[in-house]
């Protein structure tokens, strides 16, 4: 199976298993978590292997029914199998069982230790996965279980595709879309009859077109033509302006750089190119003639010396913030105290059968935050905050 484009990372992937859900199936499982306070369903999908990393492709789930529950287990009995089986084959083609979901907000079915034990009976395949929605803390968790115990996964993805199948297995689960589905094979002679008269409305709408498509043409072209007179007259209006524009300029350069009190040293020229000496600027060919004036105007010089100067405020700006930045002295980073660690005294628990490590918080301490459970997981040397067993002896930190 490929690895799917559309994808959503959830959290940081684990190596050893790499876990994908398919969102009709996330969707799924957290509407019925919502309609439901307590449900169980199996997860159906696809094992196979990406670089030799097992991999979990879940594009399916079913609800189970007809389960018992006992001191918190979970007990699948036959015909909760068999319904599942069935169900499965209906709605779902080349799947296999991938694990299983549990949605529950009492303490006692989300106990690992309960969880574990239902687990080993009912799926003993290695890389089979549990989906876990504790109400209590409001979390989902996704675990695997082996010989040394439960292990919760970091992170898992979500992808996105044409689920059609798992699309009709939820559509069934709501009898109002199925009797909407239903009704429309019975109204089918009705449709068509309303198809027929559609299309002979549609046929005349086409003949009527045809007949003014002429006129239709006629004045597409006109309102062509318009809009294209309309823009020849206003660039020949832009460029008649343009023009009287930069004239205007030059006769303002010419005064500015030949004339003493503003007047334009110009000489018309006749055709013969001789100079008529009027105070006009053109002459009869609409060439102007500009009287060379002897003077000392370096515009390219004043620029580049310009620019020099404002370069060499620059690097004198520069060489100062770096004169500031040596001097500047070195601040060191400050060094965390060495003192001897305050002795702390500690009170034992015994594990008893139906406690976890947050119930345990909450009688002792009035609170199961996750500070405080991965410091006493500390205290313990305690890998997984989840897993205990009856029987194990915790130190617990006194409060003052």
């Amino acid at each position: 199976m490929e690895i799917p484009r559309n994808i959503r990372q959830i959290g940081d992937i684990d190596r050893d298993l790499s876990l994908y859900l398919e969102d009709y199936v996330v969707t799924f499982i957290e509407k019925m978590r919502r309609k439901n306070r307590e449900c169980v369903g199996i997860l159906l999908g696809r094992q196979t292997k990406e670089q030799d990393s097992p991999c979990l492709f879940v594009r399916g789930a079913v609800l189970a029914e007809n389960y018992e529950v006992e001191d918190g287990r979970i007990f699948m009995t036959a015909s909760a199998w068999n319904e599942v089986y069935e169900r499965a084959e209906k709605c779902f083609k080349d799947v296999e069982i991938c694990g299983w979901f549990l949605c529950s907000g009492d303490s006692n079915m989300v106990d690992l230790y309960n969880l574990q034990k239902t687990h080993s009976e009912n799926f003993r395949s290695q890389n089979q996965v549990l989906f876990l929605y504790d109400g209590n803390r409001d979390e989902e968790m996704v675990y695997r279980f082996d010989a040394q115990g439960a292990h919760r996964l970091k992170g898992y993805y979500i992808y996105y595709e044409r689920n059609e199948q798992m699309q009709e297995y939820m559509i069934s689960r709501e009898p109002e879309r199925t009797v909407e589905f239903a009704i429309a094979p019975a109204m089918r002679g009705i449709s068509d009859q309303a198809m027929r008269q559609f299309r002979s409305v549609m046929e005349e709408k086409q003949e009527k077109g045809k007949r003014s498509s002429g006129k239709n043409t006629i004045s597409k072209m006109l309102r062509t033509v318009s809009v294209a007179a309309l823009l020849c007259g206003a660039g020949f209006g832009m460029a008649a302006w343009y023009r009287h524009d930069g004239m205007r300029g030059v006769k303002e350069v010419v005064s500015v750089l030949s004339g003493e009190d503003g007047t334009a040293a110009v000489v018309e020229q006749d055709s013969a190119g001789n100079g008529t000496g009027g105070s006009g600027a053109f002459g009869e060919t609409g060439q102007a003639v500009i009287q060379e004036v002897a003077g000392d105007v370096y515009p390219t010089t004043a620029r580049q010396k310009e620019t020099a100067s404002q370069a060499s405020s620059r690097e004198e700006t520069v060489s100062s913030a770096g004169e500031e930045r040596e001097s500047a002295p070195e601040t060191e980073a400050p060094s965390e105290s060495e003192g001897a660690a305050a002795s702390i005294s500690y009170k034992e628990y015994t594990v008893r059968k139906g406690d976890t490590l947050y119930t345990i918080c909450k009688a002792f301490y009035g609170s199961g935050s996750k500070e405080l459970l991965s410091e006493i997981c500390s205290i313990n040397g305690m890998d997984n905050a989840d897993f205990i067993y009856v029987g194990q002896v915790l130190k617990l930190p006194e409060t003052e």
